[in-house]
């Protein structure tokens, strides 16, 4: 069994599948329990194999790009 000890927002590689983060409210349309998933701190790691299969216009780099970090804010951009 794998641990993973984490206190940052990050995709995860494990047994050799990458996992995507997204909060709960931002889950996409196709979502379903019968993806492979798993829940950690908050979040909702999906596959990106599945990802890809129901989505094949997702595209990784512009959403590694968008994955915000709130603790490399700065205080003016906390709104």
């Amino acid at each position: 069994m794998n641990k993973i000890k984490t206190n940052q927002l990050q995709i995860i590689k494990l047994n050799n599948k990458t996992y995507i983060p997204f909060q709960l409210h931002q889950l996409p349309k196709y979502y379903s329990k019968s993806l492979n998933q798993f829940n950690l701190k908050g979040y909702c790691y999906i596959s990106l194999e599945d990802i890809q299969e129901n989505s094949p216009s997702f595209n990784l780099t512009k959403f590694k790009d968008t994955l915000v970090f709130h603790k490399t804010f700065s205080s003016k951009n906390h709104r």
